[in-house]
């Protein structure tokens, strides 16, 4: 059945046949503030029951998606309620495009930073534009990645690379992305609208029964593993958004100075 998408604020929809277009919408980087990171909790639950046979996921504007929201995050600090219920809600985004049948095609048109870049890792496949990046800062800001990229970077590309762009936050450009495989591909930004048309038409146009089947075995291993280490890197990271250290690598990013970290 077609799904209304309207409650959606921070999320586009746009259908052409059996393809839905979602675009993440929250000007001018869309940041994973509190509202649209409550929404990803949600929408893919939705589109579940769709009967779209191919989803693109992309960005509005200039970027997929890069990375938090500061200001909010500066704010979080002092309430860690608040904070505590976006951790709760980060499983579900993980739970919710992994067991999602319909394949997941990320349109990345610009920089996908931290929940940005595994939202993009979470997709089946990720056409990115070449000389867009993508990492996972979270240590940056004083955090442990516990909205997904603990788990997917040392899936997608070993132990050995992703420790080291984990645990420095260091960017990859889409080519170099590409290359070690960490996505499908990168392409230059004049073609990048045709490479993902070309990919979701062929998806529209194959078996899609058997291409969901498909993919519903490909995850079987990827969803037990997320239903085992979601929670806890969630956890894990709450526990670093209390920390002395997260507060000052906020404050210092907004003051354009380096951060003083002091472990702890």
């Amino acid at each position: 059945m077609a799904v209304d998408y309207s409650r959606y604020n921070h999320i586009r929809s746009q259908r052409a046949g059996a393809i839905l277009t979602l675009t993440m919408d929250h000007p001018p980087m869309n940041a994973a503030g509190f509202a649209l990171h409550e929404e990803l909790s949600r929408i893919f639950y939705d589109v579940a029951q769709d009967d779209c046979d191919v989803v693109v996921l992309t960005g509005a504007g200039r970027a997929f998606s890069a990375g938090g929201d500061l200001d909010e995050m500066l704010g979080n600090c002092d309430r860690p309620a608040r904070m505590a219920e976006m951790m709760v809600r980060a499983p579900h985004i993980i739970n919710a495009m992994l067991a999602l049948d319909v394949p997941v095609i990320a349109r990345v048109n610009g920089h996908a930073m931290g929940l940005g870049a595994t939202l993009a890792l979470l997709c089946d496949v990720a056409i990115m534009v070449d000389s867009a990046k993508i990492a996972d800062p979270h240590v940056s800001m004083g955090l442990s990645p516990g909205d997904g990229g603990a788990m997917l970077w040392p899936l997608l590309i070993g132990y050995a690379r992703a420790r080291h762009h984990l645990l420095t936050g260091d960017p990859l450009t889409g080519a170099e992305a590409a290359t070690i495989g960490l996505i499908h591909c990168a392409v230059p930004a004049d073609e990048l609208d045709g490479a993902v048309d070309a990919y979701a038409q062929r998806l529209v146009k194959g078996a899609t029964f058997a291409i969901k089947a498909t993919k519903r075995s490909i995850n079987l291993a990827l969803r037990a593993q997320a239903q085992s280490l979601a929670d806890a890197h969630a956890g894990i990271e709450t526990l670093t958004l209390l920390s002395e250290d997260h507060r000052e690598a906020i404050l210092s990013f907004k003051d354009k100075r380096p951060a003083t970290f002091k472990g702890r």
